[in-house]
């Protein structure tokens, strides 16, 4: 049996996904789990057309074999819409280990860091190794494959080179220091398209990108985190032949064409007790580009404060954070924007099972257009200036008390106001300053709020509650209130395998203060996991939902219901 087993982990080691080689052999070599499920909906409304299907179904499964760690997963669903079934024996690749070596083989990816490589698959092959305090990575292979122009598809646009990439990273990590150094290459091959593409954007490129990262633990209560990344971009390797050149070992394929940019960031963070503060900055050039990612953000510049406090033996607890980001570095563009974000959050216990919670958060982003310079025109206005701001506020409150009975009784509410200004703006300062206001140019204004009530019987009896909700919205003068009580109740009986609950809600709408629309919705359930099987052969669960919903007519149309039933059956092994 044991030699059986053998054979059918190295025939799916083909496939699978991930092999732990250590297990071969041993007792929990090969496992078995799955289940099988059915479900039924029924649907009927009364007064208004029958959109959805009275009866609909669906049978579904799944078998999953796992092998020394590899799972195979079989699944099925058989429904009155269709049908579907999956094997893993399509998979595009393998990823075998063995103790502190992991590999990584066919269509699969890795990832370095943001300013190199991350996110892109590769078709070739990985490896790491982690001994103790180091790790170890690479690989290499085929990051996009050729793509010939089709007259008849007229695919200019995605007319592409073949491109091959590689790197490796080297990393140590100790108790209070540690670094980590990567590389990444990657290079177009010109000769991989076999006719003219005639597309000026497409041209084939050169890239190698080194990054150095490190970390440091300081006196215990300072922290510091830094990279460092410089990217080597040829943009074109056919531009200018006759001067193209290869340096740092070869490693890099220059030209007039070949700019060298650089991205880098840094965070320190201090705690000490009851207090503390994080400070983060980061820049990235603005050619700053790697082939290493699908798509990537350049020419920014971050900065992020985020103090905190601890207050009356952490039974206070505040933290802030407020960012600043702007592009344009340069002062090349022909746009630029500003964005700020500000927020803070307090929490307090106030007395034995009593907890407040309030948020504060501000955002606002100032985007303008510099015309360009012509000295026959002057434009007299620039309406391509945008300033959006976005205020929110919200707080909880709740409190339980009660040993035999338990009981929780608990508030939330909020408030958020959102504004956007177009115009001739000179300047526009942080969260809404130096703006003034203009009357064509409303606020948005939400209001929201909730009180709830629940009783926790004794011994698992059961559970019962109230709540009541509102939601405010005024937007443009014209304003929309949704407002209405809600009860519910659970119970279990029969040793709890059968569980019963219980709902009803009524929500009424009113448009600029004049009832528009009210609905009454109640809502049952019921659940039984029986027990007369033995738990190692799996479990079996029944589960039966309904939904009656009545949309009252505040018209001369008459009310609309909709009922809705839901079964389930399940089994699970």
């Amino acid at each position: 049996m044991r030699r059986l087993c053998m054979l059918i982990s190295i025939l799916c080691f083909q496939h699978a996904y991930g092999q732990n080689l250590e297990k071969i052999g041993k007792e929990d070599m090969v496992q078995v789990s799955g289940g099988v499920r059915s479900n039924f909906v029924f649907n009927h409304t009364l007064n208004q057309e029958q959109f959805r299907d009275p009866l609909s179904w669906v049978f579904s499964g799944n078998l999953t074999v796992t092998i020394a760690d590899l799972a195979l997963p079989f699944t099925f669903s058989y429904s009155n819409t269709g049908r579907s079934f999956t094997q893993p024996f399509n998979m595009t690749a393998v990823h075998p280990t063995y103790k502190k070596w992991k590999s990584h083989i066919g269509i699969t990816s890795m990832s370095f860091s943001p300013y190199t490589y991350s996110g892109i698959n590769f078709t070739g092959a990985g490896l790491e190794y982690t001994p103790d305090k180091w790790a170890f990575k690479a690989f290499g292979g085929r990051l996009k494959k050729a793509i010939e122009f089709d007259s008849d598809a007229n695919n200019i646009n995605t007319v592409s080179y073949s491109r091959m990439g590689f790197g490796f990273g080297t990393e140590y990590k100790g108790k209070t220091f540690g670094t980590e150094l990567l590389l990444f290459k990657a290079y177009d091959n010109p000769g991989s398209l076999d006719f003219y593409h005639n597309n000026p954007e497409l041209t084939a490129k050169d890239n190698m990108v080194i990054s150095l990262k490190g970390n440091a633990s300081l006196f215990k209560v300072l922290r510091l985190n830094a990279e460092i990344a410089s990217s080597i971009l040829t943009r074109d390797i056919l531009a200018d032949q006759s001067s193209n050149a290869a340096f740092l070992g070869g490693l890099v394929q220059g030209n007039r064409t070949t700019t060298t940019s650089q991205a880098y960031n840094a965070s320190l963070d201090y705690r000490y007790k009851t207090y503390g503060v994080g400070v983060k900055y980061e820049r990235i050039a603005p050619d700053y580009t790697t082939l290493g990612a699908v798509y990537f953000n350049n020419d920014l510049e971050n900065i992020t404060v985020n103090p905190s406090f601890s207050l009356f033996k952490n039974k206070v607890n505040l933290s802030m954070s407020t960012g600043y980001q702007r592009n344009n570095l340069n002062a090349q563009n022909a746009s630029e924007s500003k964005r700020w974000i500000g927020n803070a959050s307090l929490s307090a216990q106030l007395i034995k099972g009593m907890s407040l919670s309030l948020n504060y958060s501000n955002m606002s982003s100032f985007s303008r257009r510099n015309p360009l310079a012509d000295p026959f025109y002057t434009p007299l206005g620039d309406t391509l200036n945008y300033y959006q701001t976005s205020v929110n506020l919200s707080s909880s409150l709740s409190y339980s008390f009660g040993e035999k009975i338990k009981q929780a009784m608990s508030a939330t509410a909020s408030y958020s106001q959102s504004q956007n200004i177009t115009g001739r703006l000179e300047d526009a300062a942080a969260f809404g300053f130096n703006i003034e206001q203009n009357d064509s140019e409303v606020p948005v204004d939400v209001y929201t709020g909730m009180f709830s009530h629940s009783i926790q019987l004794p011994e698992g009896k059961g559970a019962i509650g109230w709540m009541v909700n509102a939601n405010y919205t005024d937007v443009l003068g014209s304003t929309n209130l949704f407002v209405g009580p809600g009860l519910n109740g659970s119970t279990s009986v029969n040793d709890k395998k059968l569980s019963i609950n219980l709902g009803a809600n009524y929500n009424s709408q009113f448009t600029n203060e004049e009832l528009s629309n009210h609905v009454l919705n109640f809502r049952t359930g019921l659940s039984y996991k029986p027990d007369f099987l033995d738990k190692k052969y799996g479990t079996l669960s029944m589960n039966l939902n309904g939904n009656w919903t009545n949309r009252f007519s505040v018209t001369s149309a008459p009310n609309t219901q909709n009922i809705t039933i839901i079964v389930n059956l399940a089994y699970q092994f």
